[in-house]
């Protein structure tokens, strides 16, 4: 089980992420237990990390439940204060974490990463791209401004998922890169990104994490069908808007703008890259 001890002494010094640390080797969800510690903690306690080695109510995108064998993931929520920018647009979060993962990915494997939108991030295989973690967000708001976060992630290190069970090729880090991944070394890592990026936007610098969040859409360019929960929309992804909309061109010329949805890219030889 990885303990705040263990987490604390890899951070650098002065690190704005995290504040506070909990670790659990089992739990319900991980965001349940941040949610209650983002709004109970005071203000000098955060961001606060919630780490669990096992979750019997982990949970994706559209509740959709997210599974792992004890100590084969990372799973986590990170619950903060958002900076000033993400109070009006809270995608600003998902970019971050998003960014910094993939990162921290290619700084500790030998692997290509890349994301797909909205929120997953993906790892180039031999045989295709595949899913390799997902992230989810939920905040609190008071008259339209986001006042606390929480960032959610599962991380596939040494196991994936059944493939009979999922809709998505899915796999993990250890599994892709063909080596030993040592979760601690890599949280350690990751927050390391996190903490960057975090201060960069709490100093008011965005655009740069904005080029790099788009730079690394896999979406853009590609011919995709989107579940929009009302209608099923087809056409190619040509780009992104600040708020995190994706922009389709469907087939006859009309641009539609899909604030949220489940992807899927046609043609691609690793099967349709499918819901959270």
């Amino acid at each position: 089980m990885i303990d705040p001890v263990a987490i604390r002494a890899g951070l650098e010094p002065g690190a704005l992420v995290p504040i506070t640390i909990y670790c659990y080797d089992r739990v319900g969800s991980t965001m349940d237990l941040a949610r209650e510690a983002v709004q109970t903690l005071p203000p000098d306690a955060l961001p606060v990390l919630i780490v669990a080695d096992e979750q019997t109510a982990g949970r994706g995108r559209l509740g959709r439940r997210w599974v792992a064998p004890p100590g084969s993931a990372l799973l986590f929520s990170l619950g903060l204060h958002p900076p000033a920018v993400a109070t009006t647009m809270p995608t600003t979060l998902i970019w971050l974490a998003t960014v910094a993962l993939v990162e921290t990915i290619e700084q500790e494997t030998p692997l290509q990463a890349g994301l797909k939108w909205p929120n997953d991030v993906l790892v180039k295989t031999s045989t295709g791209w595949a899913k390799t973690a997902g992230i989810l967000l939920e905040g609190g708001w008071d008259k339209n401004s986001l006042v606390w976060a929480i960032i959610g992630c599962g991380i596939n290190i040494n196991a994936a998922p059944d493939p009979q069970i999922t809709r998505y090729p899915a796999t993990a880090l250890a599994i892709a890169a063909e080596t030993a991944i040592d979760r601690l070394r890599f949280l350690h890592m990751l927050m390391r990104r996190y903490d960057y990026w975090l201060r960069r936007l709490y100093s008011g610098e965005s655009d740069q994490l904005w080029q790099t969040w788009r730079n690394r859409l896999l979406t853009l360019g590609q011919t995709v069908h989107i579940h929009t929960g009302n209608d099923l929309v087809y056409g190619t992804a040509i780009d992104v808007e600040r708020n995190g909309s994706l922009i389709v061109r469907e087939p006859g010329g009309t641009l539609r703008r899909i604030e949220s949805g489940d992807v899927g890219l046609v043609d691609d030889h690793s099967r349709n890259i499918n819901e959270v």
